[in-house]
């Protein structure tokens, strides 16, 4: 997000809540190439998830469909290829190295250059073995979104955000008492909203020496560590929703009083 005029708080908001596609819309432009005519023909499915992507929102927000078919995509795409290549390499699966998190580079690379030393001799062309993915990916979409077909599985449902107290692990029984409640929430990995499950920002602030009044503060969670304290849970809403809260402390409501004990 390109920021003009003066760093304020609010502006650095917009930055630590942009949720764009930025990173996936070269895949998105990708795969409306590779679902030709000829591509979707006879595929009722295909050309079902040909549309989404074609009409998708360019953001990881909680109600967009075209976001999660590209993403399911991307990384059905990336485990496929990495597998051939440590096939390649005769590298037996229980030994199989872990996918590099920089492999966006050669990944994209290969899906272009399409070397045939490189295919896998399951697929008579690089074209098959795309096209698989995409059913691999549409097929794994199905089973996780169940009967309601491909234009309901929203990017939302993907991972429900579950802030758990450690203690409701072990006894979930007190789940509703000491955990968040679980939230569909906007963001992903590769942008500056990152949200993935039980993984996110911990706190957003910004805040200008001498103008503390127009600064904000999100915590996933409020400052007290009691359960039934009405600050348990302040907070958790507007860092969930991205509505800021002021940085400066209101009136005090409560006073601690520590007193020293009486001599023996």
């Amino acid at each position: 997000m390109a920021l003009e005029g003066p760093a304020t708080p609010e502006k650095m908001l917009q930055i630590q809540l942009d949720d764009r596609a930025v990173f996936l819309t070269r895949w998105r432009d990708f795969l409306l190439g590779l679902l030709d005519n000829d591509s979707v023909r006879g595929h009722p499915k295909r050309a079902e998830f040909r549309g989404l992507i074609e009409s998708w929102k360019p953001r990881a927000d909680v109600d967009s469909v075209g976001y999660r078919l590209v993403r399911g995509y991307r990384s059905e795409t990336e485990n496929a290829v990495w597998t051939m290549i440590a096939r390649a390499l005769q590298i037996p699966e229980e030994d199989s190295p872990l996918l590099p998190s920089q492999f966006e580079v050669p990944l994209w690379q290969l899906i272009h250059e399409q070397p045939l030393h490189m295919l896998a001799a399951d697929y008579p062309s690089w074209h098959d073995f795309l096209l698989a993915q995409l059913d691999h990916t549409i097929a794994d979409l199905e089973k996780n979104c169940g009967k309601a077909g491909l234009d309901h599985c929203t990017w939302g449902s993907r991972k429900i955000v579950h802030i758990q107290h450690p203690m409701s692990r072990s006894l979930p029984f007190l789940s509703r008492l000491l955990d968040m409640p679980p939230l569909e929430l906007a963001g992903d990995h590769d942008m500056p909203r990152v949200q993935d499950g039980s993984f996110g920002a911990s706190e957003r602030f910004s805040v200008a020496p001498g103008h503390e009044d127009q600064g904000y503060f999100h915590m996933p969670g409020g400052q007290s560590g009691h359960p039934l304290s009405p600050y348990y849970r302040a907070g958790f809403l507007e860092w969930a929703h991205g509505q800021p809260l002021p940085f400066l402390p209101g009136a005090a409501e409560h006073m601690l009083v520590l007193q020293p004990g009486q001599p023996p």
